[in-house]
């Protein structure tokens, strides 16, 4: 495949998942890998599709081929981590996120999941460390994670104890107020 029409097919994959278009995302990133199946890259933009798309099983073997292809790369990592806490398989999820700051120490979309995850398991000192550097390599990129993740995962959860709710809550409020 040509690099200028692989461009141009992650690029329309990407427009179709902004466009609120997951299913035709996750058909436009199949014709990718179909014609250049050991692209890690490829891999990555249909995990990536099948996560817009919810279907994160999918997702997770797409991100899994890719990190077998190019094993350092944070991103690929990263959208591991997202869809392994979408399957709340939360302790799978905990190192895939660790290795991502590990390679980027700042990423705050990273830290804030690494915060909430902690809070999952019941380290509320932990989660509270991550959610502090999340803040502070960029809180217009963590609010917005954190309340994803809180809406998600937290005020719908009977599992989920109030008082970790609670912290999110005081978290997310503080890091608003003091913008």
């Amino acid at each position: 495949m040509t690099d200028e029409l692989e461009d141009q097919m992650v690029a329309k994959t990407e427009e179709l998942e902004q466009e609120n278009k997951p299913q035709e995302a996750v058909e436009t990133a199949a014709e990718l890998v179909a014609i250049d199946p050991k692209d890690a890259i490829v891999w990555f933009v249909k995990g990536k599709a099948h996560y817009v798309a919810e279907q994160f099983e999918e997702s997770l073997s797409c991100l899994a081929k890719a990190a077998e292809l190019e094993r350092e790369n944070p991103q690929i990592w990263q959208m591991m981590g997202y869809a392994l806490l979408s399957l709340r398989r939360y302790s799978e999820a905990i190192p895939c996120l660790e290795y991502v700051v590990s390679k980027e120490p700042q990423n705050a979309e990273s830290l804030s999941a690494l915060g909430i995850l902690h809070v999952i398991s019941g380290d509320d000192k932990k989660a509270r460390q991550y959610f502090d550097s999340a803040l502070l390599a960029n809180k217009r990129v963590a609010i917005p994670v954190l309340e994803h993740f809180h809406d998600k995962f937290f005020s719908t959860s009977p599992n989920i104890p109030s008082s970790a709710k609670a912290m999110v809550e005081r978290v997310l409020e503080t890091a608003k107020l003091v913008r």
